[in-house]
């Protein structure tokens, strides 16, 4: 057995009677190591040779699983970040050997990527409308999330890609038509904008994992497909409590977590049924934002 071998098969916990898929336990602590794989493996599979650049623009958490990854399949990681990205998360890709780049508020990384890509002769992964991402969901996550919680009424996820509740949801759905998929947005994005016709004021923007800026492909497919029933807007500050909610339950989940957890316990309490959701990453994670913890 190799490290791979070990994303995926998260174990799950209850914690104020919502259960809990513990994805920080993947190899580099975060859901993305699945669609990583998934991701590299695809790109292998149409043919590029070892030796090669992968490129993407992330958040952060999708940049660490790629680079990682990129080992396993012979690839060099070439990650853009933007500017603003916690220096935890540079600093991590940077000691498992990725390139960085920071992408300024007014640059548009997703372009700065495809042109990097076409320039050196690699491949910008584009998680956003990348296949792989809903796949890895769809064929991994989803089928073990039934399988540890066969009575599962709800499914509470945010959104940055839109591949994970794309892909969980889809599955879940396939299985039983009357389980519920809530999205949460983060208050003040564009998202909110979009889906809700308003845009609120949030004194902090906690909420790397989620999307600010951007409305992807993969949750416009999860939205045209009917696969979202419900939306939600989730605060910073409602992230936080949550997160504290989880630490005090010995959970150490980071920002994303806590929104997660905050509007799945909110959705249980006022639908009685029994709710799902992922702990996506740690607050390990974010170690310069603990204060806003204590």
């Amino acid at each position: 057995m190799q490290i791979i071998d070990l994303v995926g098969n998260t174990p799950l916990v209850y914690s104020n009677d919502i259960a809990l898929k513990l994805e920080y336990l993947n190899p580099t602590g975060s859901h993305k190591d699945r669609i990583a794989i998934y991701m590299l493996r695809d790109v292998k599979e149409k043919g590029l040779p070892e030796g090669n650049y992968v490129i993407e623009y992330t958040s952060g958490n999708t940049g660490i699983s790629v680079t990682w990854a990129a080992k396993f399949f012979g690839y060099k990681p070439l990650i853009l970040l933007p500017e603003n990205i916690v220096k935890e998360k540079i600093e991590f890709i940077k000691i498992l050997g990725g390139e960085v780049r920071l992408v300024s508020e007014n640059e548009d990384g997703h372009e700065i990527a495809a042109e990097i890509a076409k320039e050196m002769g690699g491949i910008y992964l584009d998680q956003m409308k990348n296949q792989a991402n809903f796949l890895a969901h769809y064929e991994t996550t989803g089928p073990e999330l039934y399988s540890q919680v066969k009575d599962i009424q709800c499914f509470v996820m945010g959104a940055g890609t839109g591949g994970t509740i794309y892909g969980i949801g889809k599955y879940l759905k396939e299985k039983n038509e009357d389980i519920k998929i809530v999205l949460l947005v983060p208050k003040g994005s564009f998202l909110q904008e979009e889906l809700l016709g308003q845009k609120d004021d949030d004194e902090l923007t906690l909420l790397e994992g989620f999307s600010y800026s951007s409305f992807s492909e993969l949750l416009e497919r999860a939205l045209d497909d009917n696969i979202i029933d419900e939306i939600e807007v989730v605060s910073s500050r409602q992230a936080i409590e949550g997160a504290k909610a989880l630490l005090n339950n010995g959970i150490p989940g980071g920002f994303t977590a806590g929104a997660n957890f905050y509007y799945a316990k909110k959705y249980a309490k006022k639908k009685s049924c029994k709710v799902a959701t992922i702990v996506a990453d740690s607050i390990i994670r974010y170690s310069s934002l603990m204060h806003l913890i204590l």
